[in-house]
């Protein structure tokens, strides 16, 4: 993903995000393979940004992430955001990947489920007093996205629904109750790569501006740009 012969190494611990609401965790699962919640190796960029790796026989498995300061899509203020990058390299034939994210220990009175827009599938979680919001890219532009391939491999456009229409078929984002979301994506042949970025933000509850929902729908490079610079 990045060099890390400059970078200093850090203790190696699960990447959680505190939020007020609770705390969201991240899974990845290579195949039937679930990968441990604390990866093989950490390294801290100088901005706090951190590289998160987990090196198996099939694939080498990073989580770039950090904390980012954007300007708000109405020009408001703008609100506490963190994202990820992960990035999944074959070195063999990977038969299945799968990316989650979940809130968890939520606050008696807070209740959440989908809160996805167009090319957007996210989450979100509230209460009387805060919003938080889990996304990233839906199915149908994990689609665009194959078809473009930069970011996916290009063969996942023959088996990811166009339409987005993802509920009878196998690959596609799932969701399930109060606050957890998954993307179940194709398998990768030796030498393949996918990214997949995931955002997580909050704000005071405000009906007419939900500003941490607007802030999770970020581009990858926009964020590669934020968490790898100084």
């Amino acid at each position: 993903m990045l060099p890390t012969d400059h970078l200093d190494r850090a203790d190696p611990r699960p990447a959680v995000i505190d939020t007020p609401l609770g705390i969201v965790g991240f899974s990845v699962a290579l195949g039937d393979e679930q990968l441990p919640s604390a990866p093989d190796t950490v390294w801290r960029l100088p901005n706090g940004a951190q590289l998160h790796r987990w090196q198996r026989r099939a694939a080498t498995v990073d989580l770039l992430i950090g904390s980012l300061e954007l300007p708000a899509w109405d020009g408001g203020a703008p609100v506490p955001m963190w994202a990820g990058i992960w990035q999944v390299t074959a070195h063999a034939g990977v038969p299945a990947l799968t990316v989650g994210a979940e809130l968890t220990d939520l606050p008696v009175g807070a209740h959440g489920g989908p809160d996805s827009a167009e090319c957007l599938a996210a989450v979100s979680v509230e209460n009387e007093h805060f919003m938080v919001s889990i996304g990233g890219a839906d199915t149908e532009l994990l689609a665009m996205q194959a078809a473009d391939g930069r970011l996916l491999p290009a063969d996942w456009a023959d088996v990811l629904p166009a339409d987005g229409d993802d509920t009878h078929t196998e690959y596609g984002v799932r969701y399930r109750d109060p606050a957890a979301i998954a993307w179940q994506l194709p398998g990768l042949a030796d030498g393949e790569i996918a990214r997949l970025c995931v955002a997580t933000a909050w704000c005071p509850r405000d009906d007419d501006r939900p500003a941490a929902w607007f802030a999770i729908d970020v581009p990858l490079d926009t964020v590669y740009l934020h968490l790898t610079g100084h």
